[in-house]
């Protein structure tokens, strides 16, 4: 919370310096900055905070009165929550009816769901990811978190009262169950994060996520800096502040080290999180604490303040502001967004968020309106044209001026964690390309291959989709009967992968064995391979050697012709890194399997043929993979008998 309005509670610089850590650290981590893939944990800090100082609230209204006064708390917390979210909200909806319309009953619900502060609850119950960046960052799916908050405020004022009771005021032992329940949290959070799987239920839950907001509580019931009353001696200082620093040492290790994807995240990094972050707290909130007073400089302070409104405004502006393409710095785009999002979060702090915890909802209307002090008309006009400013520039900057119509990005799922927000930059050469030990060939002709099954991931999806290839000419059924198929059976489906499955969908492993059973014996094309990387980068124990050779087995030794992967992603499970082992252990199979040949889609698909997501494909993107994989599948398989020696191809 930002210097408190009245004087019953002690204002502790040094937190809000601590604050400003904690909500860069999500800024570099949706913002995309290299380094900062463990920058999700600032919520983790933010959790731990609001644990200690709700806490501290509640204990210093006991203190005064010997009760919990829970309608003045609920009140206080409305005043200082819902206001920013409610413009929030709206100007999400605004934007969201301008630019992308399509989306605006997603966003209603999104918003209704937030407004009832059950966001994170909403996103288990629909199935949705955070983690899925495939089908696009949303622009409120960052309010999980204030759900998991505003649920804690509503439950744990009245828990702590019975605690208060039950212990006969026994602060330490009121302080050992909140701990004992955190620990609670902490183990159903392990329990819940598998291995290769979405960790969304584990990662958003209000369960699994307590144990942050507990960790702060039972802190505040066993520490009360506002209570040291003499300045502590230099040695205690000095210890206190070693602590601190170290801790805080470790909370940039943590941050700097860590990835959305790491499973260490949920069977421990949390837990440790916290535990670093309350070390760090006390020290700041210690008397004389030199890293209070470090923490507690003007800018740190100001950002600290405005916080709340930064975490707010940042996903939207992430959203409506364009990816960085192949090759473009990081830095200049990150400093729009940075520079968009600290505008709009001063602005709701000045119009909104510091008059109306000050002076109510009610009070407002006739101080700003009805009856303006000076400084507010002197103010204001500037503030107003300033935020006008802010939305024309964000509405221009939106990508639906810059992709249209059918070059949209596809929306899809995918069975492990996708990466958050992500960028693209120059493809690295895949092993694949290099290792090449045939030269191209031919690709007019056709193919002995009379029938084909088709088995992709959502990167096939828009070979089938009329959205992206109207004419039927275009797609893949008929490019491959061009080419001499007389039977043609696509099984792509969004979010596959070869060993995990989604949702309940069959993956391709069991989709390939089911028409193996039902006596399949003709050609095969596997288009997979991207989610099988992010679901092994997920920690995922199977190996990409091991999945191939799944397939392989359940089709014995039919022909089967594989292609090779490419994203524009410079970080995360789709990075083009992870591709690259994918595509080397597609050519070490083949070497294997007399029956494989591997088309090098990789060596050909040119940037521009991407989607704004650098993982999914355009319209002529999908026009030229339909077209030639079915070249590659006469030349893998020609018609007359005969194969090309080496494994790779490369037809034009």
């Amino acid at each position: 919370m930002p210097r408190p309005v009245g004087a019953s509670t002690t204002y502790l610089p040094g937190l809000d310096g601590l604050r400003a850590v904690a909500v860069v650290a999500v800024l570099g981590y949706h913002f995309d900055v290299p380094g900062l893939g463990g920058g999700l944990l600032g919520v983790s800090m933010f959790f731990t905070l609001s644990g200690f100082l709700i806490t501290g609230v509640l204990l210093s209204g006991w203190d005064r009165t010997g009760r919990i006064d829970l309608r003045a708390f609920w009140l206080a917390r409305s005043r200082r929550l819902l206001p920013a979210l409610a413009v929030v909200l709206v100007a999400v909806l605004s934007i969201t009816a301008v630019v992308d319309r399509g989306s605006l009953p997603a966003r209603w619900g999104e918003t209704v769901a937030a407004a009832l502060y059950v966001s994170n609850w909403a996103d288990i119950a629909r199935g949705s990811s955070y983690f899925d960046a495939v089908a696009g960052p949303a622009p409120l799916e960052h309010l999980w978190s204030l759900a998991v908050e505003e649920q804690f405020y509503l439950l744990w004022p009245i828990l702590l009262l019975v605690l208060l009771r039950v212990t006969g005021r026994r602060r330490h032992r009121a302080a050992g169950i909140a701990a004992a329940l955190a620990v609670v949290s902490f183990v159903l959070l392990a329990v819940l994060a598998h291995p290769g799987f979405d960790h969304t239920r584990a990662y958003e839950g209000t369960d699994t996520r307590a144990g942050e907001l507990l960790a702060g509580a039972a802190l505040a019931l066993v520490y009360r800096p506002g209570r040291i009353r003499d300045r502590p001696p230099r040695e205690a200082r000095m210890a206190v502040d070693a602590v601190g620093i170290a801790a805080l040492g470790g909370v940039a290790v943590l941050i700097l080290t860590t990835t959305a994807y790491s499973l260490s995240l949920y069977r421990g990094g949390l837990l440790l999180m916290s535990l670093l972050t309350a070390l760090v707290l006390v020290a700041v909130s210690y008397p004389g604490s030199l890293l209070g007073r470090a923490l507690g400089i003007a800018p740190l302070r100001w950002i600290g303040e405005r916080s709340y409104g930064i975490y707010l405004w940042h996903m939207p502006v992430a959203v409506w502001t364009p990816e960085r393409r192949a090759g473009e710095p990081w830095f200049w785009l990150t400093a729009v967004q940075v520079a968009l999002t600290l505008m709009l979060a001063a602005l709701s702090w000045f119009l909104i968020e510091d008059p109306v915890r000050r002076h109510g909802f009610v009070s407002i209307a006739r101080r700003t309106v009805l009856h303006p002090s000076p400084g507010f008309r002197t103010r204001a006009p500037v503030a107003i044209g300033a935020a006008m400013v802010v939305a024309v520039a964000v509405t221009t900057l939106s990508p639906v001026t810059l992709v249209s119509g059918r070059d949209r990005q596809l929306v899809s799922s995918v069975a492990a964690p996708p990466p958050l927000p992500a960028t693209s930059a120059a493809a690295v050469p895949t092993p694949a390309r290099a290792s090449a030990s045939a030269p191209a060939a031919k690709t007019r002709g056709r193919t002995s291959c009379t029938s084909v099954v088709h088995v992709g991931d959502s990167t096939s999806l828009g070979l089938m989709d009329p959205a992206y290839l109207p004419n039927p000419s275009d797609r893949i059924d008929a490019r491959y009967r061009a080419v001499g198929v007389r039977s043609v059976q696509t099984d792509i489906l969004g979010a596959r992968s070869i060993v995990e499955r989604y949702k309940g969908q069959p993956n391709a492993q069991e989709a390939t064995a089911k028409r193996v059973d039902a006596g399949y014996a003709g050609c095969w094309v596997f288009a997979m391979g991207t989610n099988d990387t992010a679901n092994q980068y997920a920690g995922s124990n199977v190996g990409s050697a091991e999945r191939i050779d799944r397939l392989m087995k359940e089709i014995g030794g039919r022909p089967a012709l594989w292609l090779t992967v490419r994203t524009l992603r410079p970080s995360g499970p789709w990075s083009e890194t992870q591709m690259s082992k994918w595509n080397a252990a597609l050519l070490a199979a083949c070497r294997t399997y007399p029956n494989m040949r591997v088309y090098d889609w990789a060596a050909q698909v040119q940037d521009s043929w991407f989607g704004s997501d650098g993982i999914h494909f355009t319209s002529a993107g999908y026009r030229q993979r339909a077209r030639r994989t079915a070249q590659a599948l006469t030349a893998a398989f020609p018609a007359g008998g005969g194969s090309p020696q080496g494994c790779l191809l490369t037809p034009h």
